[in-house]
């Protein structure tokens, strides 16, 4: 769940990133336009094509990861309101399992992605 603790983290995280390839990429899938019934943007993507997205926005992000490596622990310990020193011990396939799956997160992403495109990035 993306609560109050772990916001603050998560925009400082996101203001360190350069999304602007991402932003690019999706600008040029045309998922952003309007379509009246949200089971039709599901049906518009294949399992497979949404794998590859993700594997492509993970590539662009992954070089980056170094710049956040020290927002990560408070996250994860805002994230499971555990402690910093707990949260460095958890597997970090779990977490982010757990924090791709999560609705709150993942319609905050999807808004600020969503903003940014409109913005031009």
């Amino acid at each position: 769940m993306l609560t109050i603790k772990a916001m603050p983290i998560l925009l400082k995280i996101v203001g360190k990133l350069d999304i602007k390839p991402v932003v690019e990429m999706l600008k040029e899938l045309d998922i952003f336009d309007e379509v009246k019934d949200a089971k039709e943007v599901k049906l518009q993507f294949s399992r497979e094509k949404v794998g590859v997205l993700a594997c492509e926005i993970f590539a662009e992000l992954t070089p980056q990861l170094g710049k956040i490596a020290d927002d990560l622990p408070p996250l994860v310990a805002a994230y499971y309101d555990i402690s910093i020193e707990e949260a460095e011990k958890r597997d970090a396939a779990e977490v982010l399992n757990d924090i791709i799956n999560d609705e709150g997160i993942v319609s905050f992403f999807k808004r600020a992605l969503r903003k940014k495109v409109e913005q031009g990035a």
